[in-house]
Parts: structure tokens; C-alpha cells; sequence
């Protein structure tokens, strides 16, 4: 599964995707990796999200080039553990003219053939999908999109890499202490526990505060809240990812159409910011979200008003009643604020802080995580 290599040894501190990540490619690489992480099993962003492998919306340009990486690289590395990869492509359905409008120039943008995008009809829409029997007047279809679990993501990467001797896990490892020596990088714990190795990757998501505080100090990087829900299972399959028109907005491939001709969102999906996002999940319920908030600080609240409006939009796609939704939960991810498509910073040699991928970081993870080993010449 794995080459062998004349070892270092790889110290990486978080235990979600983008950490997981670098754990995996530098096994991957015949390097012995010592793998951090404070809970006991990681607790944010990571498994409050969507499991998305989103291709469409990347910017043109680098953003999209590490997109597909990225997309080659969840395909190769769902082939060796059990975390529910799909090839399952996505739906950006229209239900007005503007939005159609943009969905038809977006077929026709220059790398529209690398993203797999292609215009369907109304028709078309419900003959592949009849779950999406509703008003809407086409959709853009992406083929290179894809989705995996995040109920089985961390579990199953963990899971296939303990199998390598070389890998070690170590939860409820909380750093509050790194050094940089002749002999390498060293962290502690609250516990007292000193761990060292030759290279170290620092993963925090959202966790800006702490011993690695004075590192972001006028970073361009931001926290974005975000509500999410679970439905309980559709009657048939839909084997497609769903966005709605209002995903548009959200999504640098698009910025360069005529976005100002889309009608104004209203009330809470203004405030809020929102977009329709839907993944059926391998048991047949759905995935739905979301909101978006940058300002803090957050109240953390679970409002209800935007889980009417996702229901309503559901089901006028799918020209039926929306699924009861039965889970409600919020997020927090780490997102940076400028041209950079995440945040990086070395801060010894050999020392790296990688965060900042909100919004994308589950689809770009793989080829982030591989950003950093060929930085590091492994």
C-alpha cells in the first residue's frame, strides 16, 4: 500500500482532513509520521461538512489546477480506504432566466471542457434525475465533482494508515509548547509529553488562538460560521450532488459572469447569506446547508428560519415536500481573506502552519497536504 523509503520522521499537529492529509502522503512517501491531535477524535470542520469533492467552483487559473490534483488524488486515495468516495458529478440547477443565462456562459467558459461542465434542459434534468421533478429550467452539470463520508472520512484514512507500522496516532494530545533545536522540532503537551521529529506541519483549522497565536498576527485569514442539517432518507437515489442558482454568487468560477443580473436574495437567505447545497449520503438521507457569518464573534445559535428556507427550495426542486429534516448543527472553518487560496506559513525550517482552505478545504486537501511534502523535497 505503501513505498518504503529511507525514513524521517514527520510530526503533523491536527487530526482533521488537511492533518489527516499530510499524514496520509507522507506515509505515502516511506516517512515514519507521528500524528497529533487535542480531542479525542476531531471534532470540527472536518466532520461538519458536506464531503464534497467540488471541482465547479474553483477559480480559474491555480485555484482549479489544484482542484483537479486534489481530484485525482481523492480518487486514488478512495480506491485504499473505506471512505465512501463517489464519482457522483453535481447539479447547478437554475430556476430563473439569469440564472440560466449564467449557467449557460459558464458551459462556454474556456476550461469548461477541463471541469466537465455541460448545459442540460429542463428534460434532461428530470431524465437523469426524477427525484428533481420541480420548477427549475436546466442545470450545469460537472462531471469532475465528487463526494465522500465525513462519517467515515477520518475513521477510514486512520484506519488504513495504522496498518503501517510507521504511523502512529496519538489523541487528547494537546500542544501547548513548540521549539525548534539542532536536533529537529519538538512540541509538548499540557500533559508534559515531548514529542520530536525532523519536519513538522502545524494543521489548527480554526483553532487561530493558543501557542501558535503570535504566527497569525495580521493574517489574511478569517473564521466563517456556518449552519448545516440531515434529512431523513429520500424514497429513491439521486446520484448527483445539488446546488442551487443562489450557489452562484458564492463560487469564484463564476465571479466574471453576469452576476448582477441575478434578482436580489431576500430576507433570511440575504442575511444569511445562503446557498442550497445537497448530498445524499450512502444511507439515502441528505446532507443540506448552508449559511454563511464572518463576523465574530459568533452566537452560536441554531435559528431555525434558514432550515425553512433550504426546505422550501428543496421542494420546489423537487416539486414535492422537502424531506423532514432531522439533525441541525453548526460549524466554524478557517478561510483566508486574500488572493492566496489557503494559508501557509513557515515559521522555522522545516516548520510549516497550513489552515485558511475554508469553504474548500475538503475538496483541495489531498493536493494541499502535497503542497507541503514537495516543499519539503519528500
Amino acid at each position: 500500500m505503501f513505498s518504503k523509503k529511507k525514513s524521517k520522521t514527520i510530526v503533523v499537529v491536527g487530526g482533521g482532513v488537511i492533518g489527516t492529509m499530510h499524514a496520509w502522503l507522507a506515509l505515502e512517501a516511506g516517512h515514519k509520521v507521528v500524528h497529533l491531535e487535542r480531542d479525542l477524535a476531531p471534532q470540527s470542520a472536518s466532520i461538519r461538512n458536506f464531503g464534497l469533492v467540488w471541482v465547479s467552483g474553483r477559480e480559474a487559473g491555480a485555484e482549479l489546477a489544484l482542484g483537479l490534483r486534489a481530484r485525482t488524488l481523492w480518487e486514488a486515495i478512495g480506491a485504499k480506504s473505506e471512505i465512501g468516495f463517489r464519482a457522483n458529478g453535481s447539479l447547478t440547477v437554475a430556476q430563473n432566466e439569469p440564472e440560466l443565462e449564467i449557467i449557460r456562459a459558464a458551459a462556454q467558459l474556456p476550461d469548461a471542457q477541463d471541469r466537465g461542465f455541460e448545459l442540460l434542459t429542463s428534460n434532461d434534468v428530470k431524465k437523469l434525475e426524477p427525484v428533481l421533478n420541480g420548477n427549475h429550467l436546466g442545470a450545469l452539470r460537472c462531471t469532475t465533482d465528487a463526494a465522500v463520508e465525513p462519517s467515515l472520512l477520518l475513521h477510514g484514512l486512520r484506519t488504513a494508515m495504522l496498518a503501517n507500522e510507521k504511523y502512529s496516532w496519538h489523541p487528547h494530545f494537546d500542544v501547548v509548547k513548540y521549539k525548534k533545536s539542532d536536533s529537529g522540532h519538538t512540541v509538548k503537551s499540557s500533559d508534559g509529553v515531548k514529542v520530536s521529529g525532523d519536519l513538522i506541519a502545524f494543521v489548527p483549522g480554526a483553532a487561530h488562538k493558543g501557542f501558535l497565536s503570535e504566527y497569525f498576527e495580521g493574517a489574511a485569514i478569517r473564521k466563517v460560521r456556518l449552519q448545516m442539517g440531515a434529512t431523513t432518507p429520500l424514497a429513491s437515489q439521486l446520484s448527483h450532488s445539488v446546488a442551487d442558482g443562489d450557489s452562484l454568487r458564492y463560487y469564484p468560477a463564476f465571479k466574471d459572469l453576469a452576476l448582477h443580473t441575478l434578482p436580489p436574495q431576500t430576507g433570511v437567505a440575504a442575511e444569511r447569506k445562503m446557498q442550497l447545497l445537497l448530498v445524499q449520503r450512502l444511507d439515502g438521507s441528505c446532507t443540506i446547508g448552508d449559511t454563511h457569518e464572518y463576523i465574530e464573534p459568533f452566537d452560536h445559535e441554531i435559528q431555525e428560519a434558514p432550515y425553512e428556507h433550504l426546505s422550501q427550495v428543496i421542494s420546489n426542486l423537487f416539486g414535492a415536500p422537502s424531506p423532514k429534516i432531522v439533525r441541525r448543527w453548526d460549524g466554524v472553518y478557517s478561510q483566508s481573506t486574500s488572493s492566496d487560496i489557503y494559508f501557509r506559513k513557515e515559521i522555522e525550517k522545516g516548520a510549516v502552519i497550513v489552515t485558511g482552505g475554508g469553504g474548500r478545504g475538503n475538496s483541495l486537501a489531498p493536493a494541499i497536504a502535497e503542497e507541503t511534502i514537495h516543499a519539503w523535497g519528500l
